[in-house]
């Protein structure tokens, strides 16, 4: 993905690193679905915004030796660490490809397209998601995940990681990310001509005194804080980024309190036969 995707995060050391961790933290999530939604041995799969390959990679296992992996991603510099990773595992089932969505295309249709946290960061979802379908053989599988940004909380509700969350929330809508895609997605694909998805949802959750939940929080709100600020938002004393960490596992200690991640929203369906 890319900033011509909306894609608002960038790509730079930090980022690459919060979505290792990212991956790690869905990704149980993200196979589960996956194997439900139907990928299966021999299928022949399009991985759209594939990113470090987390996605690809884990798709790649579930299709074998006999069938094969194509991950895509408009960011071009991302994709030499997802070759890496595959090779580092053992695929060779698996490759990788510089393309953006609109410029997709195939010499013979797929059996499945998936995607994980992409149709948030496009302005026209629907149309992207069209164009997509029309690269799956009729029957073939569409399977897309995405992120309920807003579903994130705290329980009991710490102060602190409630303002940390709207600020982000507002942060990504104001730069034209769409934060609750999850629950949208029925009515995505619906629109695209698709029937209704499958759903599933999962979320993942902790104490803040945990690096990988602290991580997560810090990572998304350390790549965002500077589009807040540009954006105008009330940030107040959440721009001390040194301290932010201590004050929220102090807070969420006191009160008891666990981290509740976005929920991760799972949706497949089947390409109309004819």
């Amino acid at each position: 993905m890319s900033t011509g995707t909306g894609y608002v995060l960038g790509h730079h050391d930090p980022e690459v690193e919060r979505l290792l961790l990212q991956g790690r933290l869905y990704r149980g999530h993200t196979e589960h679905a996956l194997r439900q939604a139907g990928l299966e041995p021999g299928m022949r799969v399009l991985d759209v915004g594939c990113g470090p390959g987390d996605v690809s990679i884990a798709a790649a296992h579930l299709v074998g030796p006999a069938g094969s992996v194509t991950g895509v991603d408009a960011q071009a510099s991302i994709l030499d660490l997802a070759a890496l990773r595959a090779a580092e595992a053992g695929l060779s089932n698996v490759t990788f490809r510089h393309a953006a969505v609109e410029e997709l295309d195939a010499p013979r249709p797929f059996d499945a397209v998936i995607g994980r946290l992409i149709l948030m960061h496009l302005p026209d979802p629907v149309a992207a998601l069209r164009r997509l379908v029309g690269l799956v053989r009729p029957g073939g599988l569409v399977s897309f995940q995405d992120f309920e940004v807003s579903g994130a909380r705290s329980a009991p509700a710490v102060p602190l990681f409630e303002r940390v969350r709207d600020v982000i929330v507002q942060a990504f809508r104001g730069a034209g990310a769409t934060t609750e895609t999850g629950t949208a997605l029925p009515g995505i694909f619906h629109a695209a001509g698709l029937p209704m998805p499958a759903l599933t949802m999962g979320a993942c959750l902790g104490p803040l005194s945990d690096p990988d939940i602290l991580g997560f929080v810090m990572g998304v709100w350390r790549a965002l804080s500077p589009v807040a600020v540009q954006l105008g938002l009330d940030v107040g004393d959440l721009a001390d980024l040194d301290r932010l960490p201590a004050r929220l596992v102090a807070e969420a200690a006191e009160a008891g309190a666990i981290a509740i991640l976005p929920p991760l929203v799972s949706a497949w369906a089947r390409v109309p036969a004819g």
